[in-house]
């Protein structure tokens, strides 16, 4: 059976600029980040004042942290003021009981191999949209408040510990935000791993371009023709 290609341009330019500058400030967090839990990288011989690679990876980390924060913001403002449904996570109503039926059941169950046929979606998918927001959204703020409750921590009078100092006392002390803070970074491992199957599964099952649709901005629909079938 022949098959119609139809392209829709559903993600703009903000939305791919964020998925990108996002994509690289996480990489560049969680490798600097592991390293500043486990400088493997330390001199074993020498004066320590001798070398500065320690200072040189916080400085990245940090650099990269407001980056991270600023596209972060950026992305939020789009997600309230931007001019398309897809940009506003429009779809995604988790306190409506009809989110959680049928559509959320039939994708996840075909995420699972339990059901053949692909839903189609031109946005977001209810169960991708329960997991950016989880892992992306959440995420994303939980790391920024602790970061910057850790960072405040240099200048104890400062403006940053007077919005963020009182995450330090929340999770009892200093060290257990540095550990919940590098544990949930593994989580955007598992989130990348869970995101990669989840494109290339669909690039394969529905052929809807979701992989080039974040560099072009356009997927494609692809329907069934049987008028022109052999």
């Amino acid at each position: 059976m022949a098959k119609l290609y139809q392209e829709q341009y559903v993600w703009r330019l903000p939305v791919r600029w964020y998925h990108w500058i996002n994509a690289l400030s996480v990489t560049i967090l969680f490798l600097t980040g592991i390293y500043i839990a486990t400088p493997f990288l330390a001199p074993s011989v020498g004066e320590a004042t001798w070398y500065h690679m320690m200072a040189w990876i916080r400085y990245v980390h940090f650099g990269t942290a407001f980056v991270f924060l600023a596209n972060f913001l950026f992305r939020m403002y789009w997600a309230l003021f931007g001019k398309d449904p897809y940009a506003r996570f429009a779809g995604f109503k988790p306190w409506n009981p009809v989110w959680w039926g049928q559509p959320f059941k039939d994708q996840l169950a075909s995420y699972l191999f339990i059901r053949k046929k692909e839903p189609n979606y031109c946005g977001h998918n209810p169960v991708a949209a329960l997991t950016y927001f989880l892992f992306v959204f959440c995420g994303s703020i939980f790391m920024i408040f602790t970061g910057l409750a850790m960072y405040s921590e240099s200048n104890p009078d400062g403006f940053l510990n007077g919005l963020f100092g009182w995450v330090i006392p929340l999770f009892g002390g200093s060290m257990r935000v540095h550990t919940v803070h590098h544990l949930v970074a593994w989580a955007f491992v598992f989130f990348l791993i869970v995101h990669l199957y989840a494109i290339i599964r669909h690039d394969i099952m529905d052929r809807s371009s979701v992989t080039s649709s974040m560099v072009t901005g356009y997927k494609t629909r692809v329907e069934e023709c049987p008028e022109y079938a052999d």
